[in-house]
């Protein structure tokens, strides 16, 4: 008796519940369906700047550009290669001479440095794979200068001394239509100066151009350091060299200084071209380095 009186029991607390839940809920208490998961991206940093093959060309050509718009627009015609306001026996002033010659040092460089750029992607994929591997090592505790732009600097370097053997036998500036007079140390060191600022406006001028006609993105804020790192470069090599120049930006400049200055040869122009390319490529590479080691990921700190 007590057995069916449990089984009773137990029926009677079952068959509700079964009944109940093949009844379909009401609406209201049906339980929500679960949301969709919808993967969410990983965030994504900053996409690297674009490159664009044609860009070095584009901006080697906006400094010698900028160089030859600077000398027209402060010196005239005179101050171009040519012989256009000279004839002969005449005597081209000493500003004049090394206005024709920022324009030699700028356009030997920029296809020394475009012959260099243009050896390390088409001969360096060699020894590239390995070198990469050896450099990543290194730039988590010593970010070194990128290779691209080494191997332009010394293209550069190159192109500029290049150019000074191959013109040797026509004259220091050739092509300048008269013969040259003396060039006070403050000119020549202030055209230096002048050759750094005419080619980074030249050279980010032009690229700003590119950019806004094909859409390119440029990384400015690098452009901007090396730009400063090579100002920078030729500001130093003139104070090694005692004094940081007086700009030669009028007709007559070069007279005007001769008084306060100790005169140097024509032919040491020829040098100074050398030298204001290499201070130049010297302080872009620096700021390429002080660039990479304040931006590139450094190695985690091992164990102490």
């Amino acid at each position: 008796m007590a057995r069916r009186i449990a089984a009773i029991f137990l029926l009677v607390l079952w068959l509700p519940t079964a009944v109940l839940a093949q009844v379909p809920a009401p609406p209201g208490l049906a339980p929500a369906p679960a949301a969709p998961t919808v993967p969410v991206p990983a965030p994504v940093g900053a996409a690297a700047p674009e490159r664009d093959d044609w860009l070095p060309l584009v901006a080697g050509l906006g400094a010698i550009a900028g160089v030859v718009g600077f000398n027209l627009a402060a010196l005239g015609l005179q101050a171009l290669p040519g012989g256009f306001a000279y004839g002969a026996g005449s005597v081209v002033a000493a500003e004049m001479s090394v206005a024709m010659s920022r324009v030699y040092a700028v356009a030997s460089a920029v296809a020394g440095g475009l012959a260099g750029r243009y050896a390390y992607q088409e001969w360096a994929g060699n020894w590239r794979a390995s070198a990469d591997e050896a450099v990543e090592a290194a730039r988590s505790w010593l970010p070194v200068v990128d290779p691209e732009l080494l191997w332009a600097g010394v293209g550069a370097i190159a192109g500029v001394a290049v150019f000074n053997v191959l013109a040797a036998p026509f004259a220091t500036v050739p092509w300048a239509g008269g013969v040259l007079a003396a060039v006070p140390l403050e000119i020549a060191l202030g055209s230096r100066l002048l050759a750094g600022l005419s080619v980074a406006a030249g050279a980010i001028g032009a690229t700003a151009v590119y950019d806004w006609v094909t859409g390119h993105a440029s990384d400015y804020a690098r452009v901007s350091v090396l730009a400063a790192g090579a100002l920078g470069g030729i500001a130093v090599g003139n104070l090694l060299t005692g004094t940081i120049g007086s700009l030669p930006y009028y007709p007559g400049a070069g007279q005007a200084a001769s008084a306060a200055a100790g005169f140097a040869s024509s032919t040491a122009q020829a040098a100074s071209r050398v030298y204001v390319v290499t201070s130049g490529v010297l302080g872009a590479w620096a700021a390429d380095w002080a660039w990479r080691a304040a931006t590139l990921p450094k190695m985690p700190p091992g164990p102490r």
